[in-house]
């Protein structure tokens, strides 16, 4: 009687749809794997482009600089009044650098915002010229939009490298991340997957971007009013402080002498020390400039991180002020 018998050295034959899957399954493996080390790889091709795309990465740097002045100057001035200067500077050295890059970011995000009706318009009409999505984004790349032509020619050579139109949208949207483009991406893709008549979507998309833009200038204008009572406030709070360390302070330091002399030295006018009592003075000036920069920022642009370029200026102004007129 025969008995079957398989040969198990015998290769596995795979259907088209299976090297396919497993192809595919490859790729995004290795797509992962680069998305690991973006960031570093293009901080290392560009690191300055990389402090504008995340401002918050400048932390990692002017965190360790400003830590390496905190430890030097706390040895060289350790015991004197200096380490109340080393502790400013070294906050002023943290706080610089992304104070400054999310400056320029969001100078630049509100730049492309503005053309972003304009371009959405131009698209609609030439989508109901009977151009495609992408032929009409190929056409507008070769016109002028401010700011954002940049941005409208990495989209185009995005999708002649073979990325598709919507994740070429999506990627647009995450390079720059704001409510704004990220709404109006949303309503395209979802009006492109839907069919129909895009031009409609395009135009509604246009109007409430020029709205939002509109509303966001508006706040801003009735917002800076704010902005501009913080600064008096704190002003008017530094005259203050001067005044009361040059005026009263003398005068309680003479009534503290001429109490130790009459032998009243443990009451509390007895042992009052004019420089504990201005330098508690010169710290709580610098904590109000802080912390009203950041109020500000809050105030006037709705993101507290807007505030760390106030807060530089406020914190500045209070030292300088004891360090040149006490």
């Amino acid at each position: 009687m025969a008995r079957n018998t398989s040969n198990k050295n015998e290769p596995t034959v795979l259907s088209d749809g299976q090297i396919r899957e497993l192809e595919d399954h490859a790729i995004d493996m290795r797509l992962d794997e680069a998305g690991e080390y973006i960031r570093i790889k293009e901080f290392l091709k560009d690191p300055f482009g990389a402090f504008y795309k995340y401002p918050s990465y400048a932390m990692f740097f002017s965190g360790p600089l400003a830590l390496i002045f905190l430890i030097i100057g706390l040895n060289l001035t350790w015991g004197t009044i200096r380490v109340d200067d080393v502790a400013i500077f070294s906050v002023v050295i943290f706080i610089t650098p992304p104070a400054i890059t999310y400056y320029k970011k969001r100078h630049h995000v509100n730049k492309i915002e503005e053309f972003m009706p304009n371009l959405l318009r131009d698209l609609a009409e030439m989508s109901r010229a009977g151009l495609t999505l992408p032929a009409a984004v190929n056409t507008v790349s070769k016109g002028e939009y401010g700011e954002m032509t940049g941005e409208i020619r990495t989209m185009n050579a995005s999708m002649s490298w073979g990325v598709s139109f919507e994740n070429t949208l999506e990627n647009f949207a995450a390079r720059l991340n704001t409510p704004l483009i990220s709404r109006a991406v949303s309503l395209i893709t979802q009006a492109n997957r839907a069919g129909g008549k895009v031009s409609f979507v395009l135009d509604a998309a246009a109007r409430d971007a020029s709205e939002i833009k509109t509303l966001e200038r508006e706040r801003r204008g009735n917002m800076a009013v704010y902005v501009v009572i913080c600064y008096m406030a704190f002003f008017v709070f530094i005259f203050v402080i001067l005044m009361l360390s040059s005026k009263f302070v003398p005068v309680m330091a003479e009534a503290g002498q001429a109490a130790s002399a009459a032998g009243a030295g443990n009451q509390f006018i007895g042992s009052f020390d004019p420089g504990t009592f201005t330098r508690i003075l010169f710290h709580a000036s610098v904590i109000q400039g802080f912390v009203s920069g950041l109020v500000a920022g809050q105030m006037g642009e709705g993101e507290v991180s807007a505030g760390l370029k106030h807060s530089l200026i406020l914190m500045i102004t209070a030292w300088a002020a004891f360090t040149l007129m006490i």
